[in-house]
């Protein structure tokens, strides 16, 4: 926490607590602040490590109660603060056992939709349920040893190339997309990101008012007017929106011819 925001903080408390409190209520309240601060950014950093997404809100409470059983036995850890470390250690073992079943399937799913685009197999989840079980897998894990994996595939790599162009293009690659990237090693998140930051360049106008069109038309079967593309573009812009996002987001901005 910022000294700035222990000032407005201590401020808005000095505003709302009775007179003659003292000042070390006061601070004692600034580090309880400090410290939910501290745990929440610990979760955040261990949740997508691990799972591969940030907590849901209301994650952390649950997992602290988790934390402080017998099972898991890390009552000493929430007593003293719960770190990084902490949060990644029990999120591992919590996908681990049964009541992380759940958690485990979307870790693995989310490591093959970072990597390929795409859910895992039946087999492919079978494959990864196992070593998560036993402790040896988790989501930044699975991502490392699946992009070697599709990095030694010439027709796995073209077909992820291929799903990250139709997220962010709303088209297939052309064959110099694909000659560019298909020696390169970046996986489905990267390239998408890539062109996603490509097409609010300037010399990425064009192809993003191509991508406004596409959009517009699968989200509503007319081709797009310019007071149409103009307004996709007004609310596309400042989160940088590629094609799926715009699909799934146009609804709210159309403007009748």
């Amino acid at each position: 926490m910022t000294i700035f925001v222990r000032i407005a903080c201590a401020a808005a408390m000095l505003a709302t607590v009775p007179a003659g409190v003292s000042a070390q209520l006061i601070d004692n309240r600034l580090k309880a602040i400090d410290s939910v601060q501290k745990m929440n950014a610990a979760f955040a950093a261990g949740s997508v490590l691990v799972l591969g997404r940030d907590p849901k809100p209301s994650e952390p409470s649950q997992w602290i109660a988790m934390m402080g059983t017998p099972e898991y036995g890390m009552s000493q850890q929430v007593a003293q603060g719960i770190s990084f470390l902490d949060a990644a250690k029990f999120l591992k073992m919590l996908i681990a056992r049964p009541a992380g079943a759940a958690l485990r399937a979307e870790a693995i799913d989310n490591a093959y939709l970072e990597v390929y685009g795409r859910p895992s197999t039946a087999v492919e989840q079978a494959s990864w349920d196992a070593q998560v079980k036993a402790g040896k897998a988790w989501f930044a894990s699975i991502v490392v040893k699946e992009s070697a994996k599709l990095n030694a595939s010439p027709v796995e790599r073209s077909a992820m190339i291929g799903r990250a162009y139709q997220r962010a293009e709303g088209r297939a690659p052309y064959a110099g997309d694909a000659q560019f990237w298909g020696p390169k090693s970046e996986h489905f998140r990267e390239i998408v990101a890539a062109e996603r930051a490509w097409l609010y360049t300037d010399k990425g106008a064009n192809e993003l008012v191509a991508v406004v069109g596409r959009a517009w038309q699968a989200k509503y079967g007319t081709q797009a007017t310019d007071t149409n593309t103009k307004a996709m573009l007004i609310k596309a812009t400042p989160t940088r929106m590629v094609f799926a996002e715009m699909v799934a987001d146009s609804k709210a901005i159309k403007i009748a011819p």
